[in-house]
């Protein structure tokens, strides 16, 4: 199943959320929890961590990049898809 990843509500503001690198690249495997995406606010920097476990197909985000808390960031493809036959849906989260 293919995952519409968003960005996290990570600032107390409305402040933007700069990009600053990937921390895994488009067709690497990833685990839930894993950091693959460090970012800044006006506060902090921080990561982002992967909310499925499978294989990053995507990055809607480069660095340098201003993002918004809910935009869409990065396309999974989760490990339930990659063991069946059944089509590919897509779910966003």
């Amino acid at each position: 199943m293919r995952i519409k990843m968003k960005m996290p509500d990570l600032a107390a503001t409305d402040s933007p959320i700069r990009v600053l690198q990937w921390r895994v690249q488009p067709g690497q495997k990833i685990e839930r929890g894993q950091a693959i995406l460090e970012v800044e606010t006006d506060k902090a920097t921080m990561d982002v961590e992967s909310i499925a476990s499978g294989l990053l197909v995507e990055t809607q985000a480069q660095p340098g990049d201003e993002v918004s808390a809910g935009q869409v960031i990065a396309v999974l493809e989760t490990d339930a898809t990659q063991h069946s036959t059944a089509p590919s849906r897509e779910t966003v989260l």
